[in-house]
């Protein structure tokens, strides 16, 4: 069977999509700026120097524009869990996700993005299910490193395991979050202290359930 060639782009593809671009980077910049719930869809088009009428051409509102972030957030993580899931060496394949995905988190817009829309979701539950599927993915490529590992690495108990991972990625999201909040580079001290961490969780995890509150 002959393969089609991949067709390029035509200009106004590229045009189109160069465009959307410059929105989502605008409505960004405001989210981070003004917060979520003071920034409308004037201030974004004023963001991106566009007219009103152009704006909602490409995204018909804001729920919209935050379920672009979204997405795209949720191929970045992919692409950088797929080096996770390709690793077959269980101790190695966590501390893999550990690193990316503090690394990916722990920047000064993330974090603050990470505020905004965990505000709003609490009263917009469209927003909350535009981000509850990045967390599934994330739970399923740990849980999974972990599972690979039970026996010959972290003799983990199978009914631990979801409780773990939740912790786990849990104090990913709050120490990325202090560390971007303060606006620098995370160090690579702080990647190794989480490390530290995380692998005393997964090694409480071996042990009965009950033995451990936070895992109760």
């Amino acid at each position: 069977m002959i393969k089609k060639a991949k067709q390029e782009p035509t200009n106004r593809e590229q045009a189109t999509r160069a465009r959307r671009e410059l929105l989502i980077e605008a409505a960004v910049s405001c989210f981070v700026e003004d917060g979520l719930a003071r920034t409308g869809m004037r201030d974004i088009a004023k963001k991106a120097g566009v007219s009103i009428g152009n704006l909602y051409n490409h995204f018909p509102g804001r729920d919209d524009l935050i379920a672009e972030i979204a997405k795209i957030d949720a191929e970045e993580l992919a692409a950088v869990m797929a080096e996770v899931t390709d690793c077959n060496d269980p101790h190695k394949a966590v501390d893999i996700f550990v690193t990316r995905y503090f690394e990916h988190c722990a920047n000064l817009t993330s974090a603050v993005l990470t505020v905004e829309i965990t505000s709003e979701a609490l009263r917009n539950s469209t927003v909350a299910r535009l981000f509850s599927g990045t967390r599934s993915m994330l739970s399923d490529v740990l849980e999974t490193a972990i599972q690979n590992g039970e026996h010959e690495a972290f003799g983990m108990a199978a009914e631990s395991r979801t409780a773990v991972v939740g912790l786990i990625l849990d104090m990913i999201d709050g120490y990325a979050l202090r560390v971007g909040l303060t606006g620098k580079k995370p160090s690579k001290k702080d990647t190794q202290a989480l490390l530290s961490v995380v692998r005393c969780v997964l090694s409480m995890g071996g042990g009965d359930k009950g033995d451990h509150p936070m895992l109760s």
